[in-house]
């Protein structure tokens, strides 16, 4: 996740899904693993007098991530955003690990890749199945793990990403749910339970 992309949409749906799941299964924690990727600095203005810097207030106003927080007030869920630079897969999911390890359950750990799953070589803007299937090893009983799916070019891509999660080592295929919405045609939210 970026903080240009942050608050769109796509946005509204990801956390309306977890505020759901969270108050349907009276969970009160979320770990945000934002997979962050720092940005570009932005555009300047240009003017008749010359160019002008963006204002950090101003961008921080529209694009911050951290920002969560005032949702973690509306609704009473503690928030917490693992907002590592996503650069070292290896060094990033060991990390991603240790902090669901240190956790409290029960909780949704949030997965947000740019795009979504892939079963294999990831870029940047993927999670891995392996990866999927890693963090939902670490999570205890009660947990549920989330991941994010942006669409693909190609036809059934629903049923692709679900299999693609489902199909992560370990991750119990029967209990996957799917959460979409119109308001932003190009979004899945994937989610599992950890049973006992």
């Amino acid at each position: 996740m970026r903080d240009r992309w942050y608050g769109d949409d796509r946005d509204v749906v990801k956390w309306s899904t977890l505020v759901h799941l969270a108050q349907r299964e009276a969970i009160s924690r979320v770990l945000y693993i934002a997979m962050y990727r720092v940005d570009d600095p932005p555009a300047s203005l240009k003017t008749s007098r010359g160019v002008v810097e963006l204002p950090k207030s101003v961008l921080t106003h529209f694009r911050d991530l951290d920002d969560v927080q005032r949702l973690a007030g509306d609704t009473g869920l503690a928030i917490e955003v693992f907002k590592k630079p996503f650069v070292d897969r290896g060094a990033y999911f060991a990390a991603v690990h240790k902090r669901v390890l240190a956790q409290g359950a029960p909780a949704i750990v949030f997965l947000d890749p740019d795009v979504g799953l892939v079963a294999d070589q990831a870029g940047l803007e993927h999670v891995a199945s392996a990866e999927v299937a890693a963090v939902f090893e670490v999570l205890r009983p009660g947990d549920y793990l989330a991941c994010y799916q942006h669409a693909r070019r190609q036809k059934d891509w629903r049923g692709r990403a679900r299999r693609a999660f489902a199909n992560a080592p370990g991750v119990p295929s029967f209990d996957v749910e799917v959460f979409e919405s119109e308001l932003a045609r190009d979004v899945l939210l994937l989610t599992v339970k950890k049973s006992a």
